[in-house]
This record gives C-alpha cells, structure tokens and sequence, in this order.
C-alpha cells in the first residue's frame, strides 16, 4: 500500500450515501508499514462537497480532506487506483490547511 492509492473499504456496516473509496495519505513508510493495523485515508465523494478542502481525484471524485480516518487495513479490500502528482500536491495543500502546519 502507497501515498495516493484509492482502495475500496468495505466497512463492517454499510451506510447509505456513504462512499467506499478512500485515498491513502500518509507517507509511503507509514502506508507500507504492515505491522500497522490502521491507515490514515481521507473519502472520496461524489458529488463535488462545494468545499475548499476537497480535491478532484481524477474520475473517482473528490477527496474530502475533512473527512479523514483511520481505516483498518484488512478493509480495504481493492486496489481502485492512483492520485496524481499534481493531485497528491493540492490534498498536501489542504491538509497544511486543516492542520494549520
């Protein structure tokens, strides 16, 4: 698992108008690190929140950087895709702006 790959989480109850992508965020040595049961991942929604803290995520939707969590590994259960360099870049932006960093 990778910085920037969208995977399918399969939660352990699903809830209606819930999306099931999410995007890796942390670094690769923290998303690679299996001994980690968690993952830092932020939704990928449709359709576009009308946020300043949401990126366009190709064709998959939009990362909704305020609505990162932490998903158990043994969830994400399929490998959908990869965010973009310039993508990643603009989900680092806006977490500067959540965390004020």
């Amino acid at each position: 698992m990778r910085r920037g790959e969208i995977w399918r989480y399969q939660p352990v109850m699903a809830r209606e108008g819930v999306s099931t992508l999410r995007l890796i965020v942390p670094t690769d040595a923290l998303a690679s690190d299996d001994r980690i049961a968690t993952v830092y991942a932020a939704q990928i929604v449709t359709p576009d929140p009308g946020r300043l803290l949401a990126v366009k995520i190709g064709s998959h939707g939009w990362a909704y950087l305020l609505e990162i969590e932490r998903a158990l590994r043994s969830r994400l259960v399929e490998r959908i895709g990869e965010a973009t360099e310039e993508e990643m870049g603009q989900v680092d932006a806006a977490l500067r702006a959540v965390f004020d960093i």
